[in-house]
């Protein structure tokens, strides 16, 4: 029986790419082709693809034209919230993240855990979308039996860095790649007076206020911590990497003169988790993949009051320091060999109601078992396919002007920083070791339609 195509775009390439070819190398051993690449060059060749199943990775209003032109195009639409997992209060979230019309557009969503379950049901406008608790692709990568598919990248790490300290940040929406995405910035006639950023959308305008000049307090905290822990351990490497939507150059220009710094954002989190000593952050998703992979994870939290500002489950499973010297201690302990135990009853209970699927079938599996069972293409009239054609080749004209433009998020160089150049080898490579650690036997031909834009097919 023909299998429909998958039509798997990504975002954010260090975060998503691996996960979702682990996904797409599943759907390929069972017969489905998969269109995988950059998001902005699968949604701009929605028209171009015979009629699939869309993997929308958020449910937010700004989803709901591509979401629209999918159905146009006889497309069918599942979905998940990439970030569903560190979440702000509901009342935030519904505003920000969950669209009651993209929610109405899709066929079925996966939920990360019982958490983001209960977040989505408990959405005033629910529409009764079907939905399953998965977990998620990424997690299943941080699972004992795939992890060897990081082996290669954690020995190139250590090679290169040796023993070191890993410091992550969490600013996007106060040190943005450009100053409109953050939740406020200066005015242009009046410097000394803030306005609402594209970071605010979903945001009560105090609520925005409150969380910009909290996070300013937590990022200027950090700005003084790291410094602190080169000092500290002046001959261990100290390796900061910022969001993917983080301004670098001012982490690079703030800790220049310190020889034992090194700003990286190049590749998937997880090897330079495995390959670190410690993780030290806050409000991080990066340390619930931490403790998944039984890394120690440190929490600097200077001040009190920030769990309205989405630093759950991140600080749960992590020991919480509130000063410079408590963290430098914890760290010392730690690298020293006399650290905490990493995981414990009461920090499992909370992990495993926030992530589902880390024992048992994989959540790649799941997330195909239910599409093949319950999806299929949607069948449209020649009429409503040329509509969602025009409007497809017309938003696609768009972005591309906006981007040779430069303008904001559209801009060539936000998008390299999001989705850098991957070429067909490393695409194949990729795959080929997915392949050897789920035993699958498949052959997966992969064909570069473009740069960023990838066709993979059965062998």
């Amino acid at each position: 029986m023909s299998r429909p195509p998958l039509l798997i775009p990504i975002e954010n390439q260090v975060r998503e790419l691996d996960a979702k070819l682990l996904l797409a190398a599943h759907a390929v051993s069972r017969g489905h082709e998969c269109y995988i690449g950059w998001k902005g060059s699968i949604d701009g060749r929605l028209n171009e693809f015979p009629r699939g199943i869309y993997f929308s990775k958020s449910l937010t209003s700004r989803n709901v034209k591509v979401l629209r032109i999918s159905q146009h195009l006889g497309h069918s639409v599942v979905a998940w919230d990439e970030e569903a997992l560190v979440h702000y209060p509901a009342d935030i979230y519904y505003a920000r993240r969950l669209d009651q019309t993209a929610l109405e557009l899709t066929d079925h969503v996966y939920a990360w855990g019982e958490d983001n379950k209960e977040l989505f049901e408990g959405h005033p406008d629910y529409p009764g979308t079907p939905m399953s608790v998965v977990g998620n692709p990424r997690t299943d990568l941080l699972r004992p039996e795939l992890r060897s598919f990081f082996d290669d990248a954690v020995r190139t790490i250590k090679d290169q860095y040796g023993d070191f300290i890993l410091i992550n940040t969490n600013f996007g929406t106060i040190n943005g790649y450009y100053p409109e995405m953050n939740v406020c910035y200066p005015k242009a006639n009046a410097p000394d007076e803030l306005t609402l950023g594209r970071g605010a959308a979903g945001f009560p305008e105090d609520f925005a206020m409150d969380l910009f000049n909290f996070r300013v307090r937590v990022l200027d905290a950090i700005k003084h911590l790291v410094p602190k822990i080169a000092e500290a351990f002046p001959d261990r490497t100290i390796v900061l990497r910022p969001h993917p939507a983080e301004n670098r150059d001012m982490w690079r220009e703030h800790l220049a003169a310190y020889d034992n710094i090194h700003v990286v954002a190049e590749g998937n989190v997880v090897p330079w988790l495995m390959a670190c000593d410690v993780l030290v952050h806050n409000g991080c998703t990066t340390a619930v993949e931490a403790y998944i992979l039984g890394r120690p994870v440190v929490a600097y939290v200077p001040f009190a009051g920030g769990e309205d500002f989405a630093t759950e489950p991140p600080h749960k499973l992590s020991s919480v320091c509130a000063s410079v010297d408590d963290v430098i201690a914890q760290v010392s302990g730690i690298v020293t060999g006399r650290g905490h135990a990493v995981h414990d009853t009461a920090r499992d209970e909370i992990l495993h109601h926030f992530v589902a699927s880390l024992e048992g079938d994989l959540a790649t599996k799941l997330i195909i078992d239910s599409v093949e069972q319950d999806i299929s293409p949607r069948r449209v009239g020649a009429a409503r396919r040329l509509w969602g054609s025009a409007f497809a080749l017309g938003r696609r004209i768009v972005r591309q002007l906006r981007m040779s433009d430069g303008q904001g998020r559209y801009s060539i160089g936000f998008k390299q920083q999001r989705f850098p150049d991957v070429t067909q080898d490393l695409m194949q490579r990729k795959l080929d070791s997915l392949g050897a650690l789920t035993g699958s036997q498949s052959a997966i031909n992969v064909n570069q339609i473009e740069t960023d834009l990838f066709r993979l097919s059965p062998g």
